[in-house]
């Protein structure tokens, strides 16, 4: 605190010496050398007071406590606010005064100066930089092509020139024809994205930034495609540290980028109507699609937000992170305890419902499949009661592709999952209702974060089959659209999100690798490990019985069936079946009960036999 007020006292005193010796070289000047005066000690006194004025603006202005580090144009106007009052000053006492203390030529002379001196002394943190600049680009610096020159663009060029020693940026490009050759702090925009594989070898750059505040797939896939012939590294800009202390903002670019589709409005009347000052329910809140669930779901302010689960961390975390005034509640529950359910249920009585709750690691369900069934099934069941009992007007269940064609038994417990829902819709007529769709990025488990844990080891990245294909959707992306589903539902519906075209895991482990500058088979090995039991080679959205009809909304799609839905109580007394037997410990019984429940022949095309054993009769 001492240090920081000494260090002001001096700064004051340098100014006032600065304005005393900067008007009377301005007066010395104007008369050839001389203090040309009729009282040279009232004129050296008026310039002491008008460096006391220089002070004084100084700290009515905040230049003492101004970041000079990052100065900007309005800093620099603060300077000349500042240095106004000294030369006011002077300028009264003339028109007050005759003969002229101080000529008035050497008054207006002497405030110019004094802007000059006030704003170098202010940017002594940055006369190396400034110097650096003004002689040019230094040799043995990485160099950069920034793609996008607005604001982003401009803020990251300011970073770099400031505080980055080892890095520079050699030209822009953008596609607003309005920027074309324009520049952005001296740097040229050379044109549009085009142009990046010309000006990577005009250059010889080693990176491409892309700068811009909405980075589209579309974009990012467009750079990576100019960028992959040659030997440069693609990062894009994920924020700055505005006191320039810490690492270049640069990140690498996810592969979610490389896939992400043109964003989707969710905004409908339909999803408003039905959400808005209700009471919406999630299960399995706290898992990847719950939780995105709920974050999107309080933007359409229901009146409460139940958040059910039974991680108790996660509900925690989930709630301090829902940035709204909207009311939620926590409900530690487990969707298997039917009574509890009910009991919770008839307390808040839900409006809306979304069952997200499941087990869904296909391995792990086929080597222990009784928690997976209990959970998937018997859990669904008890949803789906409570639910009827408590009058719940609508309910959404969280499916799976690999419900379709079902090997496993993951997807045999989605595929009854399904049946139920669509069974009680269509006995209790109401707008109960099945959204399917297929893999989310980043989930827990999935393969883009097993694959970057694999890539943070140095690999080898671990893929089933050199052919496997699997639909792939970003999580908001597929919550937005289970929201929007839920607002066009009829009564027993099945839909089904446009997952658009199967990806190949190999091409996305391939692009991945290459995302972080690394090479396969030198730096990173792919190692083939074969299908594990349960799982398919390509997943499929829609059985051969089922025909896609569209909706209301471009990417949701609605399945029309010719397989007969068994009734509800049916349903009702498989499950009841199915919990005896987990109750008992009798895995294969438990697995031919939910066979009997799905009605589905085996295909051939998995891993292992445990799908196959779950599929056959018994």
């Amino acid at each position: 605190m001492l240090k920081r007020v000494a260090l002001r006292a001096l700064d004051a005193a340098i100014d006032w010496t600065v304005v005393v010796l900067t008007y009377l070289l301005a007066v010395g000047v104007r008369v050839g050398g001389r203090i040309d005066s009729s009282d040279p000690a009232v004129a050296l006194m008026l310039l002491g007071g008008a460096g006391v004025l220089q002070v004084v603006g100084n700290i009515l202005f905040q230049v003492y406590w101004r970041n000079w580090n990052l100065a900007a144009l309005e800093d620099l106007i603060a300077i000349v606010k500042a240095s106004v009052l000294p030369a006011a000053f002077l300028l009264v006492i003339n028109a007050l005064t005759d003969p002229h203390y101080i000529p008035t030529g050497s008054i207006v002379t002497g405030a110019g100066l004094v802007i000059v001196v006030q704003s170098a002394l202010k940017l002594r943190p940055r006369w190396r930089r400034i110097m650096s600049a003004a002689v040019g680009r230094r040799t043995g610096r990485q160099k950069l092509i920034v793609v996008g020159a607005g604001p982003t663009g401009q803020l990251f060029a300011r970073h770099l020139i400031d505080d980055d020693v080892h890095r520079e940026i050699v030209c822009f490009v953008d596609d607003d024809p309005a920027k074309r050759r324009t520049y952005v702090r001296g740097i040229r925009v050379a044109g549009g994205v085009e142009l990046l594989p010309d000006l990577i070898h005009r250059y010889a750059a080693s990176m491409v930034v892309i700068a811009m505040r909405s980075q589209g797939g579309t974009l990012v896939r467009r750079v990576l495609e100019l960028c992959e012939p040659l030997n440069v590294a693609v990062r894009a800009v994920r924020g700055f540290d505005v006191m320039g202390e810490a690492a270049t903002p640069l990140r690498t670019i996810g592969i979610e980028e490389l896939i992400e589709r043109e964003p989707v409005r969710f905004e409908s009347h339909e999803v408003r109507a039905y959400l808005a000052q209700r009471t919406v329910l999630v299960t399995g809140a706290a898992g990847s699609i719950g939780s995105e669930i709920c974050r999107q779901v309080v933007r359409y302010l229901p009146s409460r937000l139940l958040l059910l689960d039974t991680n108790e961390s996660g509900l925690h975390d989930l709630q301090a992170s829902l940035d709204s005034n909207v009311d939620t509640e926590l409900l530690l529950a487990d969707v298997r305890e039917q009574a509890n359910l009910r009991r919770l249920f008839a307390e808040h009585k839900p409006s809306v419902v979304f069952h997200a709750a499941a087990y869904k690691h296909v391995p792990i369900l086929e080597r222990t499949p009784l928690p997976g069934i209990a959970a998937n099934v018997v859990g669904t069941a008890s949803i789906l009661a409570a639910s009827t009992a408590a009058g719940v007007e609508r309910f959404v269940f969280i499916s799976s592709d690999k419900a379709v064609s079902p090997t496993s038994v993951l997807g045999l417990t989605k595929r009854a999952g399904e049946l139920m829902t669509i069974a009680y819709a269509r006995h209790y007529s109401r707008r109960y209702a099945v959204v399917r769709f297929g893999n989310v990025l980043g989930s827990v488990g999935s393969v883009i974060p097993t694959f970057s844990r694999q890539l943070d080891r140095g690999g080898p990245l671990t893929l089933t089959h050199g052919d496997a294909t699997r639909y792939f959707m970003t999580i908001g992306e597929a919550a937005g659209l289970v929201i929007e589903a839920g607002g066009i539902a009829e009564e027993g519906d099945l839909l089904v999100l446009d997952m658009g075209t199967p990806l190949s895991i190999r091409d996305l482990a391939m692009k991945m690798i290459k995302l972080r500058g690394l090479r396969t088979p030198e730096d990173v090995e792919i190692r083939y490990v074969g299908l594990r039991p349960g799982e398919k080679l390509h997943e499929e959205l829609f059985s051969a019985d089922e025909t896609a009809t569209g909706t209301e909304h471009p990417r949701v799609l609605r399945a029309k069936s010719t397989t007969p839905i068994p009734d509800v109580g049916a349903v009702v007394d498989a499950a009841q079946r199915i919990e005896a037997l987990i109750g008992s410990g009798d895995e294969g019984g438990a697995l031919a009960a939910l066979r009997r429940v799905t009605q589905y022949a085996p295909r051939t095309e998995t891993g292992g036999d445990r799908g196959k054993r779950a599929a056959e009769p018994s």
